[in-house]
């Protein structure tokens, strides 16, 4: 079998800085060969290879995804969708309906429900859920996944201690309403303990091909730890029969687990605050709408240091969650102490999220060599795309210019890796382009090539895979998207609307949407 091919008549936006665009390119079985004129390639198709005409699409490196978590991902898209719902009763009544096609004590499982966008501007407790599902459990989880609610049968299933920090509470005991850090450090890894390795390996597979049809050719997998015990060693393990390429994170703290699992790096969701939207990302000043509370760090400085420092150690590639400033000033700390006990030139420490540092802690992370992985598609799901209204009442006026602030990393130097949080915020790159090129801040914009970079070139940097992917040259995996149109002429709208006509990784045709 001749797995040659030559793509000819295309645009080729290589994201490579010496030689940016192209209208052909020779790929030799799993690598790319030359990208260049066509006449370049005359000698090869007069020795017989027959020439792709790509009749004037877009061929891209395959995006890469360099933050979601594929088993939760996977396992949220057989839940109930409640995105669109608009009131607690509308709520409530998908899960009437659901409990009357379930099973005998089944769980009701139910996803993306924003209190945000609810009349009632708040999660539904049990008693009213209660009222709609008494004899099955219920677990409705917010689509930042730092915020749920439990019907009592869910409580009692789960044997949530009542003093757990992080469980709201009335005069009657638990509300239902659960946030972090309790979500994090107990939900999540309960609730996966409940389902079978059948269901989980159903996930896997739904996740990639969600995935493949974004035009994603690579994952970043941050799994496992307190979000889901085993889960990493499971989607290690069918990482090489998946149609997508693997880079696993294990969000744990246990660095003889990562190592176990062969892993150079550990972390990722090893969640230091929680999220804006429930009052739990650690800020240095109040919350403006909740003037008692500046959120919640999960863990004391003496436990990150003692983490960060053993993890650069052992020479691994650290990853954890921050939202905001408070969360980052500890990490900073932490990999300051790590460096001086332990210097290393080419670390990449990673901080996710990065959504409100302050501006001293941007100059900070790039004295240190800290980089970051964020996600553009927050602004329009969370932040509001016009014009921030949601932060804009969570955070008052003077801190939103510093929400997302892209333009202010990247002139300081520092690489922005670009992911989608799924299941918080669909897979589709090109959504987390379109926010990043039209963020509501004018002055935190990038271009349509800064913004391409995050899901290319960048992507592939922040996992140590530069040599190997997110750009078109000579050697490089030939794991390729071809859109329809070209992402650097259509305007802001239609970045987002682009379909994604074919989908290659290692040069194998592994998904068409013709």
């Amino acid at each position: 079998m001749n797995d040659n091919r030559l793509f000819i008549n295309a645009k080729i936006l290589t994201m490579d800085e010496a030689a940016p665009r192209a209208e052909a390119l020779y790929i030799e079985g799993s690598r790319i060969v030359r990208a260049g004129r066509t006449a370049d390639f005359q000698s090869l198709i007069e020795q017989g290879v027959e020439p792709v005409d790509m009749g004037g699409k877009t061929i891209l490196p395959g995006f890469i995804d360099a933050h979601q978590h594929m088993m939760l991902t996977g396992l949220l898209a057989t839940a109930i969708d409640m995105s669109s719902t608009a009131t607690i009763d509308e709520v409530l009544g998908l899960c009437r309906e659901a409990a009357y096609h379930a099973g005998k004590g089944e769980w009701i499982r139910g996803s993306m429900l924003n209190d945000v966008n609810l009349r009632e501007k708040r999660m539904p407790d049990r008693y009213e859920l209660d009222r709609a599902v008494a004899d099955h459990p219920v677990y409705l989880l917010h689509p930042t996944v730092h915020l749920c609610s439990f019907n009592t049968a869910g409580l009692k299933a789960l044997d949530i201690p009542e003093n757990l920090n992080g469980v709201d509470r009335d005069a009657n005991g638990p509300t239902g309403v659960i946030r972090d850090p309790a979500i994090v450090t107990h939900i999540l890894g309960k609730m996966s303990k409940l389902l079978p390795d059948a269901m989980k390996n159903s996930a896997i597979d739904t996740a990639a091909l969600m995935a493949l049809k974004k035009g994603i050719t690579t994952l970043h997998a941050l799994d496992g730890g307190d979000f889901g015990p085993g889960e990493t060693g499971l989607i290690l393990q069918r990482a090489h029969s998946l149609p997508v390429r693997i880079v696993g994170y294990n969000q744990s703290m246990d660095i003889a687990e990562s190592k176990q699992l062969g892993l150079p790096r550990i972390g990722g969701c090893i969640c230091v605050d929680g999220a804006f939207e429930a009052h739990t990302a650690a800020l240095f000043e109040p919350y403006s709408d909740a003037p008692d509370n500046c959120g919640e760090l999960t863990y004391s400085q003496e436990k990150m240091n003692s983490f960060v420092r053993d993890a650069n150690r052992e020479g691994l590639q650290i990853s954890v969650h921050c939202e905001s400033e408070r969360a980052i000033e500890q990490v900073l700390n932490a990999v300051e102490l790590a460096l001086e006990d332990c210097p290393r030139s080419d670390h990449r420490h990673r901080i996710e999220h990065l959504e409100l540092p302050a501006w001293s802690q941007i100059e900070r992370m790039n004295r240190l060599g800290v980089t970051t992985c964020m996600q553009p598609a927050f602004i329009p799901a969370f932040i509001g795309a016009e014009d921030m209204c949601h932060y804009r009442r969570l955070l008052g006026e003077k801190r939103l210019d510093r929400v997302h602030p892209y333009r202010t990393l990247l002139d300081s130097g520092i690489t922005i890796a670009g992911g989608s949080d799924s299941p918080v915020t669909p897979y589709s790159p090109l959504d987390g382009i379109r926010a990043a090129v039209s963020h509501p801040n004018s002055r935190q914009r990038v271009t349509r090539t800064e913004a391409l970079r995050m899901f290319t070139s960048s992507a592939a940097w922040i996992g140590f895979e530069e040599r190997q992917k997110g750009t078109i040259r000579e050697g490089m995996r030939a794991d390729l998207v071809v859109l329809d149109k070209d992402p650097l002429s259509c305007t802001d709208n239609e970045l987002a609307t682009i379909a994604i006509n074919e989908v290659y990784v290692s040069g194998q045709l592994q998904f068409t949407g013709r």
